[in-house]
């Protein structure tokens, strides 16, 4: 059995639930399907979880909401004419609308959009809806429990035809709808592949796979054919938007493979994800970074000897609303680089963290981007780092510090915030080799 996910572009549009479902018919295996709610049909549209997160606002102001979910209804009762299926939806609508005006939750409000979609498309499809309410389970912070892949495999385990199960929610410990984080549909296919124990869990977008870079700076990246759980999550950390971190886990505990494939061009091999993959064609799947961070550089005399101190620093800084994403150590001193997407008073944070801790002395640097170069191949391709950095050399790019060695998948850069996208451009080159 394989289970495909849909996301809300390959849905935005009757011709694109139609693309959809060819692509499900096409093989006998695609057997559990999991949706979004519709997404943009153009860059002037609105997402119609970002519409239904609106009537929720609006109600809840005691503004008017109406002609929010005016659209919304319009949406979905085209959908289900130009799809001529025999869903009463106006009904469906309706009930919503009620528990709007009572009061209902955001939770319950924000889930409908995949519910309807489901309700509608399994329709089309010809086959079982089952609500996801009846067999995901999530705690009350929002995570998956593992009751869920009890419940699904009982439920459809031993399924012999399709069924749709809409993404996105669940029901939390108090019987009430509760929704994932946003992008949470990702997370439903992987709680579905992990409880039918699926072969395969394809992940259905608007991509042909994982990219070595973010194509709107480097427009030349290519998709990567394999890459491992481990990579993703490197990359994830290191700034790229991916693919859902939470996502991952549930298939990755059963070391089942995600396929992430392009709706608008399925002959596309795509990514697939795994545990493992040989180095030897591509020992570097991609690189990726973030900024702007500011330096934080803290002295203490024989630092060995006050292990938990880089702690003490991180959590002074958490408490001035200040997050630390990576740190460098040395042998009296400890980088932190810090995030400065908002300003602060630099003098006030080092006295703050004076007062605060144990450090002797502490001082900000320049802003700097970091720059993560991600792939297994790093530890055992000889020169292979040395061949990207001389090349970022060449090009007049000054590398502030490198960590590498806290991860073997990942080589960290801090460079000057002005060559960022330069640097990637770069790096991206030197794969391409």
């Amino acid at each position: 059995m394989k289970v495909v996910k849909f996301g809300g572009t390959s849905l935005a549009s009757a011709a694109q639930i139609k693309k959809a479902v060819e692509i499900i018919q096409a093989d006998d295996q695609r057997q559990a399907i999991v949706l979004s709610a519709p997404g943009k049909r153009d860059n002037q549209d609105i997402k119609i979880t970002d519409l239904l997160i609106n009537t929720h606002k609006q109600k809840t102001a005691g503004e008017d909401y109406l002609q929010t979910f005016a659209k919304i209804r319009a949406r979905f009762s085209e959908l289900s004419e130009l799809l001529e299926v025999d869903v009463n939806i106006e009904t469906e609508l309706d009930v919503i609308q009620k528990k709007i005006e009572a009061g209902t939750t955001l939770d319950f409000v924000e889930s409908r959009g995949e519910y309807l979609n489901s309700l509608i498309i399994s329709k089309y499809l010809g086959a079982e809806f089952i609500d996801a309410a009846d067999v995901v389970r999530l705690t009350a912070d929002g995570r998956v429990d593992p009751e869920s892949y009890e419940l699904i495999n009982k439920r459809l385990g031993s399924a012999t035809g399709r069924f749709v199960v809409p993404g996105f929610y669940g029901t939390g410990p108090d019987g009430e709808i509760k929704t994932f984080s946003r992008g949470g549909s990702d997370i439903s296919g992987a709680i579905v592949g992990r409880g039918v124990n699926a072969d395969v869990y394809e992940n259905w977008t608007d991509v042909s796979g994982i990219l070595q870079a973010d194509p709107r700076i480097v427009p030349e990246a290519q998709p990567v054919p394999e890459i491992t759980y481990a990579e993703v999550r490197e990359l994830a950390s290191c700034g790229a938007s991916v693919f859902h971190e939470e996502a991952i886990a549930p298939v990755r505990d059963a070391k089942i493979p995600i396929n992430i494939k392009n709706t608008n061009s399925p002959a596309d091999g795509g990514t697939m994800i795994q545990a493992s993959r040989s180095a030897d064609k591509m020992p570097v799947v991609g690189v990726s970074g973030k900024k702007p961070y500011r330096v934080l550089k803290a002295e203490k005399f024989m630092l060995n000897r006050y292990p938990e101190l880089p702690g003490q620093v991180k959590e002074a800084l958490a408490q001035q609303k200040l997050a630390v994403e990576f740190d460098m150590k040395g042998f009296d001193s400890f980088a932190l680089m810090v995030d400065s997407s908002s300003d602060f008073d630099e003098n006030a944070i080092c006295q703050y963290l004076l007062e605060k801790t144990e450090i002797d002395a502490c001082s900000f640097g320049m802003t700097v981007a970091l720059v993560g170069i991600v792939g297994v191949g790093l530890q055992n391709q000889t020169g292979l780092l040395g061949r990207m950095l001389n090349a970022l050399d060449q090009a007049g790019i000054e590398i502030r510090s490198i960590s590498y060695g806290g991860s073997q998948l990942t080589a960290l850069l801090a460079i000057n915030l002005d060559d960022y996208e330069k640097s990637l451009k770069i790096l991206v080159g030197q794969l391409q080799k």
